[in-house]
Order: structure tokens, then C-alpha cells, then sequence
């Protein structure tokens, strides 16, 4: 049975387009001052990301959510008034507390920066990077931070609302263009302290956890402030070196999989989940040491065309991946999956086009002319699309040209790409 949206719903159709418009003006922007902070296969790939990881935790974040509402209608210890600001107040702190933990487990036992690592995959820091959010697992335990706050009796619209607030807030970090802000970086959240905490050098490595308030890295000694004479190195020190968005939510976790199936004594088995991502447990090969200095940022060349078509499909993908939110929290999961699996088929697509390998360009241009072919057929039988949405005749004709213009584009990127001798990653400071 069809339901209302909830207001959070609401306000993220609303503010969520404003942000993903925001990278696409500041990518443009960056391009056009000649600046060196986007890379257009970086910037792609972080949208890719994006996208897949809001279709799927549909099917997650409920655990989250009902959990909460759970504890919160049986182990709440106080019930809070709904009428003053103090309500607001303390649970802006809680919640910025429960975060710290929250944030700071996620970088220091393996098991969860399984998941996070997606986060900072990028070599990049911009505003894209912000959108670069782990797919599916980051819902599977973040309801054991928030328990706490059920129990304390924080209302489930409050820590609702607020919550989605400390997440937004936290676009604006992600950006080289604000220096630093002096008070302001001591007791904030800020784009130079969020740099460090990107950052892979040793001064700054799982520093500033903090969201809103630099409060608990002070008290918990874990502030860096940057230093513009040790200008941060951005990614991780065991890089994915990839475009796929699918391998970059795999990576860490299959690694962390195999660590576990070849340690010797069960007892390291179990002890990896917890201890930090870059411990071996004794019988299996140690890591090389991470030095800063040959550390080199991923890139890799490709055939004029895909990198642009890339960008401009994922400009297209983003208002379906929100009807799709929207029709998932009104219509039920259950009638989403065929939308859900034309998303992630499209942002898989769309990964192949920016490998260094032909064979999967190739592949990925032969998704896009199937996505393409799927979406027409999908606009001319019955007149619908996805969750039996009617479209207008506009609607319909816009889908056509879309679909016509971007097959003719992609004819062009195989003849360009045949004409392209082999390409290799490459690396680059």
C-alpha cells in the first residue's frame, strides 16, 4: 500500500539536486580558472559512486531506522518535551559525540573502514569527493551508534532531522578553495580541518574526526591543524587504482575477507575485524611500508569522448536516482527493484567507459546502447516509465533525442577509441 513520503524524504528532493548542481558549477568553474583540483574521470567515478550507493541503501537504511524507532519505543530511559530548544540543542551534541566514535571506529578497525574507505578512495579533494559514499554496509552497523541515543530518549524525528543536517553540512568541507579560517578551524568543522583529515601524511593520518565541532578531537587528543608547509597528500595508503564503482565498494572488504581466510590461528582471524586496516596477523605476508614520497596519485589515459559522456550521463542519472528514492519511500522496496537495477546498470556502464582496458570500454559502450535501448522501449510501450510513472509526450521525446543522441555519441567513442593506441594507467604527483 502507497504511503506519504516522510518529511526528510521531502527536504532531501529538495536540497540534494542543489548539491549535486554545486559540483557541476564548481567542476566548471575549477576548469575555467585553470585550477588542478578535478579530474573529470575522478569526478565521474565519485558521481558513480553516489548514485549507486543512494539506490541501494534503500534497502538498508530501514535497518537503521526501525532499529532506532525500536529501541527508542522500548529502552528509552527518559521521554524528551518536543517543545523547547534545549531538546534541540542537546541532541545536536549527542549526536555529534555519538558521530566522533561513530567516525573514528570507521577508521580504525578494519571491519568498518571496510566500508568508509569508499569515502576516501578519491585522490581528489572536492566537492564530488563528498558524494563518493559507501554503498550498502554503512547502514548494516551505523544503527549500533545511534542505539545510545534511542536509549537516552532522544525523539526519532530529532535525531531524524539532525542527523541529515550534520551529513549536509559536511558537503561544504570537502573543497581547496576556503583556506584557513582561524578561530573558526579550532572549534569547527572546516574545510582546512577536513583536508587534514583526508589527508595520508603521517602528521595528519586519523586526525579531526569531528562533524560540526572540533569539541571531542580536542578532548580526545586527535586535532591536527594544517600546516601549509606539509600540504596534504589525498586518497589512502592502499589505493583502489581504479574508476569501477563497483570494485572501489569491494576492494577493502574482499581484502579484509582474504586476511581473515589466510590467517593461520583463529584467534588473528577474529582479531582482524577490530584491529587497524594496515595490521597483518603473523603467517601472512606483511603490507609494504607506506612511504609519502613514492606515493603517486592514479590516473589513466582515454579515447576522446568518454570521459565527457561520462560526466554529462551522470547529470542525467541523479534526478532518476531521486524519483527513485521518493517512489522507494512511498511505494514500498518491493516495487523499485527494476529501477534499482537500471541505476546500478547505468553507473557500472558508465565506469567501463573510463578504464585503461579497450575490452571493457567496449563493454561498457555495449551497456550503454542496451540502457539506451531499454530506456527508449521503456518511454514508447504503455507511455511509462519506472513504478508505473505516466509520462507526458514531452517527457517521452525527451527520452528519444536523449537516447538517439547518446547512441550517435557513443558510435563516435568506438571509432575514436580504434584509432587510440594502447593506453595505460599512468601515475602522477
Amino acid at each position: 500500500m502507497a504511503q506519504d513520503a516522510s518529511p526528510t524524504v521531502l527536504i532531501a528532493t529538495v536540497v540534494v539536486p542543489l548539491l549535486y548542481l554545486a559540483v557541476y558549477v564548481d567542476y566548471a568553474l575549477s576548469r575555467a580558472q585553470g585550477r588542478h583540483d578535478y579530474d573529470i574521470k575522478d569526478t565521474a567515478t565519485s558521481l558513480n559512486v553516489s548514485v549507486i550507493g543512494s539506490v541501494l541503501s534503500m534497502f538498508t537504511v530501514f535497518l537503521r531506522v526501525v532499529t532506532y524507532a525500536w529501541a527508542y519505543q522500548y529502552l528509552a530511559l527518559f521521554e524528551w518535551s518536543m517543545d523547547g530548544v534545549w531538546v534541540w540543542v542537546l541532541g545536536f551534541l549527542l549526536y555529534d559525540f555519538s558521530y566522533y566514535w561513530h567516525h573514528r571506529l570507521a577508521h580504525t578497525w578494519h571491519v568498518f573502514w571496510a566500508s568508509h574507505v569508499v569515502h576516501h578512495s578519491s585522490e581528489r579533494f572536492n566537492l564530488s569527493t563528498a558524494m563518493r559514499m559507501p554503498t550498502v554496509s554503512i547502514h548494516l552497523y551505523a544503527w549500533i551508534f545511534a542505539l545510545p541515543l534511542a536509549v537516552v530518549g532522544m525523539p526519532p524525528e530529532v535525531f531524524a532531522l539532525i542527523s541529515m543536517l550534520n551529513l549536509w553540512y559536511q558537503f561544504w568541507l570537502h573543497t581547496e578553495r576556503v583556506g584557513k579560517l582561524g578561530w573558526f578551524d579550532r572549534c569547527f568543522g572546516s574545510p582546512s580541518n577536513h583536508r587534514v583529515h583526508h589527508a595520508i601524511n603521517d602528521r595528519y593520518l586519523n586526525k579531526n574526526f569531528g562533524s560540526m565541532l572540533m569539541l571531542w578531537d580536542h578532548i580526545f587528543g586527535t586535532f591536527a591543524e594544517e600546516d601549509p608547509a606539509d600540504p596534504p597528500r589525498y586518497g589512502t595508503r592502499d589505493p583502489v587504482r581504479s574508476w569501477d564503482p563497483l570494485w572501489i565498494n569491494l576492494a577493502t572488504p574482499v581484502g579484509l575477507l582474504r586476511q581473515i581466510w589466510a590467517a593461520p590461528r583463529w584467534r588473528d582471524k577474529l582479531r582482524s575485524l577490530w584491529m587497524p586496516p594496515d595490521w597483518v596477523p603473523e603467517g601472512v605476508p606483511a603490507k609494504a611500508a607506506f612511504v609519502l614520497s613514492q606515493h603517486h596519485r592514479y590516473d589513466s589515459t582515454i579515447p576522446p569522448g568518454h570521459g565527457t559522456y561520462t560526466l554529462v550521463q551522470g547529470f542525467l542519472l541523479w534526478p532518476l536516482m531521486l524519483h527513485q528514492q521518493y517512489a522507494g519511500a512511498t511505494l514500498g522496496l518491493g516495487a523499485i527493484l527494476p529501477y534499482t537495477a537500471y541505476l546500478v546498470w547505468s553507473c557500472v556502464g558508465l565506469g567501463l567507459l573510463l578504464s585503461p582496458s579497450r575490452t571493457r570500454r567496449r563493454v561498457g559502450r555495449g551497456m550503454e546502447r542496451l540502457r539506451m535501448l531499454g530506456s527508449a522501449l521503456l518511454a514508447l510501450i504503455g507511455a511509462q516509465w519506472f513504478v508505473g510513472v505516466a509520462l507526458q509526450p514531452w517527457a517521452i521525446a525527451l527520452i528519444l533525442l536523449t537516447a538517439v543522441a547518446s547512441v550517435l555519441a557513443l558510435r563516435r567513442m568506438s571509432a575514436a577509441d580504434l584509432e587510440t593506441g594502447a593506453l595505460h594507467p599512468v601515475s602522477t604527483h
